[in-house]
């Protein structure tokens, strides 16, 4: 990348920082993490993989791909720490995570015990391609990890290609016919008066991802995130939650309506 990208692409994640970040934050250190994230995911093409996987009437820009960088990296970062000093409990509930998602895939290729069995090896798998794989932090932690387990159950039992950078699941874990569910941004949410008005009171990222991790259920945290901060089809949330079309609504509702209640308290 020539200097004056470098320095363009600096002075892009400088500026989204001062925006999304409090004022009493320091950002020196933070910004070179952010820059050098986006400039790997950049010269890897993973951007512009993740822009191509966008729906057509959202289209991805580097500004807002900044912003989705800064946001997973902020929300995430208690989580990678942990996992980094190999903290125990973390490594086992995300093992444990893992392992429900595998027993639901291999559901599929086996039967009985040996479908749990399987599952339980696959979730050991993935953590240990997760130590030695780089977090890109423009998606949910979540969302990468199981994209990975998905990518060891079809490496052993359909020989398939590498599906890591796929934006679609594979259709045979999800059997459910698909329906365009086209959401607002959340840039539309927060400038309706009438159906969210307490995200009119939100200035910065950071009093949406307090809130968001507030709610009830990893479930309901993650449709908002894919929803309204990577701006998902449902059709492509009902497959990373194994759930139908109306499940996702459901979820959705309820989380909005628990959003509403927790940013009215906290205004």
């Amino acid at each position: 990348m020539p200097k004056s990208s470098k320095d363009a692409l600096r002075a892009l994640c400088r500026r989204r920082i001062a925006v999304l970040l409090t004022s009493d934050s320091d950002p020196s250190e933070f910004e070179n993490q952010i820059v050098r994230l986006v400039k790997e995911n950049l010269d890897s093409g993973r951007f512009a993989r993740v822009a191509s996987a966008r729906a057509k009437h959202h289209p991805l820009t580097l500004a807002k791909y900044v912003d989705r960088v800064i946001f997973h990296t902020r929300y995430e970062q208690a989580r990678l720490r942990a996992l980094a000093e190999n903290n125990s409990t973390e490594w086992n509930r995300l093992r444990d995570s893992l392992y429900r998602h595998a027993c639901r895939m291999t559901s599929h290729f086996r039967q009985g015990s040996e479908a749990y069995t399987e599952a339980f090896d696959f979730a050991q798998q993935t953590c240990l391609v997760i130590l030695t794989q780089r977090y890109p932090s423009d998606v949910s932690f979540d969302a990468w990890a199981i994209t990975i387990l998905k990518n060891q159950v079809l490496a052993h039992y359909t020989r398939s290609r590498d599906v890591l950078n796929q934006p679609y699941p594979p259709d045979s874990f999800d059997t459910q016919d698909s329906e365009d569910g086209i959401a607002n941004s959340l840039d539309e949410m927060i400038a309706d008066r009438q159906s969210l008005a307490p995200f009119e009171k939100i200035e910065n990222q950071l009093l949406l991802l307090d809130a968001i991790a507030q709610l009830r259920s990893v479930a309901q945290q993650q449709v908002i995130i894919w929803t309204y901060l990577d701006q998902l089809e449902d059709a492509q949330i009902k497959r990373r939650l194994y759930k139908s079309r109306q499940d996702v609504y459901n979820l959705r509702w309820r989380a909005l309506a628990r959003l509403k209640k927790i940013l009215t308290k906290a205004s």
